[in-house]
């Protein structure tokens, strides 16, 4: 799967479907809190988000996790720890957002924040990140993206 991923044209079209799956997500999990509510449908979500999950852990080591597993676990940052934190984070604020401003208004505002944060991370290398520079063109790309955000949102 390594090889397939070095291909910058799937990694792109990986990233086309992702996106796709982020807006149909918060959607989604918004009509099942409506019936669940909110709480329960961000348990649910995630429990299944597990299960998918462990079965791709499983079809990725062919049924056979690494023997330094729990070593190189144990050598991961605190914060390396905090994904599951933010990714419920995520679909919680989606549950709770997407039915008072609509799927389009907080997908635009969630895609702008993470741009922009995501451009400081690169700059100031968080996490771990390889440095790109926040550009003349970067910042522009940011005043863009805030336009279209007001824009979409119609403040």
């Amino acid at each position: 799967m390594a090889g397939i991923l070095d291909n910058v044209i799937f990694a792109a079209f990986l990233c086309l479907i992702g996106g796709v799956a982020t807006s149909s997500q918060g959607a989604v999990n918004a009509k099942l809190g409506q019936y669940s509510g909110q709480g329960l449908s961000s348990t649910i979500v995630f429990c299944i988000g597990a299960l998918t999950s462990l079965i791709y852990f499983l079809i990725e080591v062919q049924g056979r996790p690494p023997a330094d597993l729990a070593s190189r676990l144990a050598e991961a940052p605190w914060w390396a720890w905090s994904g599951g934190v933010i990714g419920a984070l995520f679909v919680i604020i989606n549950i709770l957002t997407i039915p008072k401003l609509g799927a389009g208004t907080t997908s635009a505002i969630i895609v702008c924040a993470q741009l922009v944060f995501s451009c400081i991370i690169d700059n100031f290398q968080f996490f771990g990140i390889t440095y790109r520079t926040y550009t003349l063109w970067r910042g522009l790309a940011t005043a863009g993206l805030i336009c279209c955000v007001a824009a979409i949102a119609k403040f």
